[in-house]
């Protein structure tokens, strides 16, 4: 980040005009988006914007650093909850992104808005790259304190698990970007969460033996 974004982030006076560009950069994309975009919507004269965050740039890496911020206190509270294990955490958190994405018709502002301008970026490529992994880890996290409740697939590794998450998140937002409904992607969503639960490598031991005994079955009327 730079010395004008570090600044911003810690303004309260700045919260405002750093929301309204996040909606304006995650409903338009950044390269649709002109600085008169900008200044319509924060309400900033481009002398105030660039005094205070030297350029679109320089806002939109404040923009990216203030939801990642969001995203992680969010994730946190969840996890934190005593009420709710961490699977439920990871479904909360999910379905509040999901629902994020198809309110505003688009995908994830950071792996989809910002992985764009990332193509010929390093400041921003640097940080998308960065929030990857700090969600990777805080699902492997997540994972790692379901497997010890007994709750994760033990057929599947809290790393592995994370990657899976990781996976599944960034398809979701390409879907949504391309028109999915909150509902399929729900469901797309919570395919993934069954596939690391441990009520899923129960069912699935059931099929299994069901089926080995049908076949003995059949073999021996056979």
């Amino acid at each position: 980040m730079t010395f004008h974004t570090d600044i911003a982030l810690s303004e309260p006076t700045l919260i405002a005009p750093i929301n309204a560009a996040k909606e304006l950069f995650w409903r338009q994309g950044y390269d649709e988006t002109s600085i008169e975009d900008v200044v319509c919507a924060t309400g900033m004269n481009r002398y105030a914007l660039y005094n205070t965050f030297g350029g679109k740039l320089e806002l939109f890496l404040a923009v990216l650093e203030s939801y990642f911020v969001e995203r992680k206190n969010l994730f946190m509270t969840a996890l934190s909850d005593p009420q709710s294990g961490p699977m439920e955490a990871i479904r909360e958190v999910s379905e509040y992104c999901i629902t994020e994405m198809t309110d505003r018709g688009a995908g994830c502002l950071m792996c989809d808005v910002a992985a764009e301008v990332g193509r010929y970026d390093k400041a921003v490529s640097e940080r998308v790259l960065s929030y990857l992994e700090e969600i990777r880890s805080a699902d492997e996290m997540a994972l790692t304190q379901a497997e010890g409740r007994g709750e994760l697939n033990p057929a599947i590794s809290p790393k592995e698990g994370a990657a899976l998450l990781i996976a599944n998140m960034l398809g979701v937002g390409a879907m949504a970007r391309n028109g999915a409904g909150r509902e399929e992607l729900l469901a797309l969503f919570n395919t993934c969460l069954r596939l690391l639960s441990l009520e899923s490598s129960t069912l699935n031991l059931h099929t299994r033996r069901r089926n080995q005994k049908a076949t003995t079955v059949i073999q021996a009327s056979n």
